[in-house]
């Protein structure tokens, strides 16, 4: 199963562990769950910057202003964060936006990110 469960994860190395794991992974997984892996991963992310600056969910709820819920369903990867959303994340956490997206298998990439200009 792709979608992790994350209330078991309680520290910032317990989470990239989990990041590795899935990337490690990755290749058994086929296209159509590209968009769930990403989520999954980004969310993963998150919560292990959150844990790593000792930050609740619901401080960082109050920040994005959305409910706690919807900070927990980002940390698991049920629900996408907006592109807007994660920019008040970094910036709350003082955290470079690439942060989410080292790493990641070109797969999940969009063209521009990994060429690093705009293709126009």
């Amino acid at each position: 199963e792709i979608i992790m469960q994350t209330r078991t994860l309680t520290t910032p190395n317990q989470c990239k562990e989990q990041i590795d794991n899935l990337l490690n992974k990755y290749e058994n997984y086929s296209e159509s769950n590209n968009e769930v892996i990403f989520n999954t991963i980004v969310g993963l992310k998150m919560r292990q910057r959150r844990l790593d600056k000792g930050i609740t969910q619901t401080k960082v709820s109050r920040a994005l202003d959305v409910t706690f819920q919807q900070i927990q369903k980002y940390e698991k990867g049920t629900n996408g964060i907006k592109t807007y959303k994660l920019l008040q994340f970094c910036k709350f956490t003082g955290t470079h936006y690439s942060f989410f997206f080292r790493n990641l298998p070109k797969e999940l990439m969009p063209e521009q990110l990994i060429n690093g200009g705009d293709n126009e």
